[in-house]
């Protein structure tokens, strides 16, 4: 898996570095335990510091996957974590660490006696509890995401949950069967499995959803009729004068920096697809007028604060029309549509502006 996937080293997505992290915890996991295994019962002092060491390391790598598991889904979904919770999921993984540190010297949560053999101690429960307390935070990221999101969050966590949490019981009711290492091994390969189903609604470019993933969700809308959704149609002005001005490779990046942007506008409420060249459509899970023109002020915000902040040889600006779709009276297409006349209205009154702002100035 890992070897399939370094291409992700190469990508700048945090979503994609904590799903690393993961994969290298589970490799190293399933090497260190069968390693604790065979030297446990063994005499001397070798296999005792390789009881010590590996046993340590599960402890924390199992900790670990279920954090950096968290960070994953963060990402992928939200873009983000918020600071209040990411100090806090950092404090308990940081206590989960600090003391198996205290453990090489204090047999609090696990002890090695003088045959070499291994046993539980009192705190052995902590890390049931934060490994659960993990898996239990990640199930509160995700459903919130579909909160907010609505089904546009697709992603299903169950392939990496039910792995972990049958793992977890198994080794918690049967005393000496190690399963969760490779339990985690089976739940990153579900998860890479579903990303790989993800990556065909995915435009290469921008990292956003593509036409593909804008028409399978409109249909699915079209036999669920009480969902609301709206749309907003959003094209670049000007996106021709970057390519022409200064050439395809920074027109690119005005395409990358753009959906950056409209990424951090709309955050968990919908979803950025990439229509058409320099034309994006958002998907948003309301229908509220404050929430959809919230959306666009915060748009337009955003592209103007970059151009005074970014050190780019372009400015971006957009032309924005919106629409509530009617699932019951319109067409996928009709929806479609109206948003682009709404937006090309826009996109009008933007060039007139413009050409009265030239006239004054000769």
């Amino acid at each position: 898996m890992i070897v399939c996937n370094l291409w992700r080293f190469q990508t700048r997505s945090r979503a994609d570095r904590n799903l690393l992290l993961m994969m290298f915890l589970a490799l190293t996991s399933c090497i260190a335990d069968p390693i604790s295994y065979s030297m446990k019962g063994l005499p001397g002092l070798l296999p005792k510091i390789l009881v010590y060491a590996t046993s340590s390391w599960l402890f924390a790598a199992n900790m670990l996957a279920s954090f950096f598991w968290v960070r994953f889904l963060s990402f992928h979904l939200n873009g983000g974590i918020p600071r209040r919770s990411r100090i806090v999921l950092d404090s308990v993984v940081a206590f989960g660490l600090v003391l198996l540190v205290i453990n090489l010297f204090v047999p609090i949560v696990f002890f090695i006696d003088e045959n070499n053999l291994y046993s539980r101690s009192y705190l052995y429960v902590v890390y049931l509890m934060i490994d659960y307390l993990l898996v239990l935070y990640s199930l509160v990221t995700y459903f919130k995401a579909r909160a907010n999101g609505g089904f546009l969050k697709f992603f299903p966590i169950w392939v990496y949950i039910v792995p972990i949490l049958i793992g977890g019981v198994v080794q918690s009711l049967y005393y000496g069967i190690s399963v969760i290492p490779t339990s985690i091994a089976v739940s990153i390969a579900g998860v890479l499995a579903s990303l790989q189903n993800e990556m065909i609604y995915h435009d290469q470019l921008t990292g956003l959803f593509n036409r593909s993933y804008l028409h399978y969700m409109l249909e699915k809308c079209m036999v669920r009729p009480k969902i609301k959704i709206s749309g907003i149609m959003i094209d670049l002005n000007g996106f021709k004068h970057i390519n022409d001005e200064f050439g395809h490779a920074m027109g690119d990046d005005a395409l990358v920096m753009s959906a950056r942007l409209l990424k951090s506008a709309v955050g968990n409420a919908g979803s950025v697809i990439r229509y058409a060249g320099d034309e994006f459509i958002i998907l948003l899970n309301t229908q509220d007028d404050e929430a959809i023109e919230k959306c666009i002020t915060k748009i337009r915000n955003l592209f103007d604060d970059f151009n005074k902040n970014a050190s780019k040889p372009y400015e971006l600006s957009v032309s924005v029309g919106s629409h509530k779709f009617d699932m019951k009276m319109e067409s996928v297409d009709t929806f479609i549509n109206i948003a682009d006349a709404r937006m090309y209205e826009d996109k009008k009154a933007f060039y007139a502006s413009h050409a009265r702002m030239d006239r004054r100035k000769r």
